[in-house]
């Protein structure tokens, strides 16, 4: 391995079902004459299937505030495609800093003044889809439907809850209405879940299942103790990196993490504690800007790009590797730098029946890394 240097690295090229039904067919916006905002409304056309659009619902319970402005600059930078509207710019602000009771006070709001504003509904969708309330985030972007039946983004958002909610044949029907809006977009999203499928349920254990050495060893943080020391769960991730550290000497270890929840950045309380078990400091690539699993695969996927490396060998607990592989590997895929990724995890393997949460949060985590998530996501694709 060539002189390694210890760097911090961070630039990166880039249910209720309803009380209304909306019928769709081939070409719905040649009916948009018929349409009807109200609750209750529907669009009658030469259908094969009927999206069912779900109730409106009130905000969900906020989850506990972040640190505040102290989580400004960590990645990713969320909601990017509302910051420049002057309306929503603060609650994207109180959306990067984790203030979760005044951005929704102020969304809900501002919706209730504003009922025809979409950027509204969306932005209350994507704090709700990262804080797992799933079926508030679909009876938003259904309230985009309502007015915009053949809204891009907001069909292939819901497709894809309604997919990994366990709610197939709605889920199909968006995706059929998606494809006659965008082949492009429904092709991508359905590859999307089908790969993401097959990443998450693959088998993650203690061992590597491939013989290839690795160029780096991805380490994912987890929340230090409030004192900077490791955390039963970090513990359990570092005792297994050292472990892989100790059997491929001459990968580069690449740990991840900011300071989310203390004073701490992860990734140095993760470096410091390899350095004290005798791991050569040169060894460690640093990011210490990730405020979640996406931003990990970013900072991970810059040190890939920087230092050339390819055969990755991500490292967490057992529980947290089908996510974290498979947003890995979806960022990879976004940004075009091939990886092939192995792993091990430290810990216990989870009980699956227990994992119904884990498995819908990494499809939102993997959603976000393939850029198949926000508005801006979306430009890319031209309807028909």
């Amino acid at each position: 391995m060539s002189t390694p240097l210890r760097g911090r690295l961070w630039t990166v090229a880039a249910s209720s079902l309803a009380v209304a039904s909306l019928l769709v067919g081939a070409n719905l916006s040649a009916h948009a004459a018929q349409r009807d905002t109200a609750t209750n409304a529907q669009v009658r056309t030469s259908a094969k299937c009927a999206i069912q659009l779900s109730s409106t619902l009130p905000m969900p319970a906020p989850k506990a505030d972040g640190r505040g402005a102290v989580m400004d600059g960590m990645q990713p930078d969320y909601a990017r495609s509302y910051a420049r509207d002057p309306e929503l710019a603060d609650a994207v602000v109180e959306y990067r800093r984790w203030q979760w009771s005044t951005m929704y006070r102020s969304l809900d709001a501002r919706q209730k003044a504003a009922p025809d504003d979409l950027d509204v509904y969306r932005l209350q969708a994507d704090a709700y889809l990262v804080n797992s309330s799933y079926d508030q985030a679909l009876s938003q972007l259904d309230q985009v439907l309502r007015r915009e039946p053949d809204d891009i983004q907001a069909l292939a958002v819901t497709s894809l809850i309604q997919s990994f909610m366990g709610n197939g044949a709605d889920a199909r029907c968006r995706v059929a209405h998606l494809k006659s809006q965008s082949a492009a977009a429904a092709n991508d999203l359905s590859r999307f879940i089908k790969t993401t499928d097959a990443d998450q349920c693959a088998t993650y254990g203690p061992e590597p299942s491939a013989h290839a050495l690795p160029d780096a060893i991805a380490v994912f943080g987890q929340s230090p103790n409030a004192d900077g020391t490791p955390s039963e769960g970090l513990l359990t991730r570092l005792t297994k990196a050292k472990e892989m550290a100790d059997r491929f000497p001459d990968a580069w270890i690449v740990v991840s993490g900011a300071a989310v929840r203390t004073q701490y950045a992860e990734a140095d309380v993760m470096h410091d504690w390899l350095v004290q078990q005798g791991i050569d400091s040169a060894r460690i690539i640093t990011d210490d800007r990730a405020r979640d699993t996406v931003g990990n695969a970013m900072g991970m996927v810059t040190a890939f790009q920087q230092y050339d490396l390819h055969n990755i060998l991500a490292v967490g607990t057992v529980q947290h590797l089908p996510r974290a592989v498979t947003t890995l590997k979806a960022l990879a895929d976004r940004y075009q730098w091939k990886i092939r990724v192995d792993a091990a995890g430290g810990g216990t393997a989870p009980e699956p029946s227990t994992q119904v949460g884990e498995r819908r949060y990494t499809y939102v985590t993997a959603a976000r890394a393939a850029g198949l998530f926000e508005l801006d996501d979306f430009a890319k694709y031209t309807k028909r």
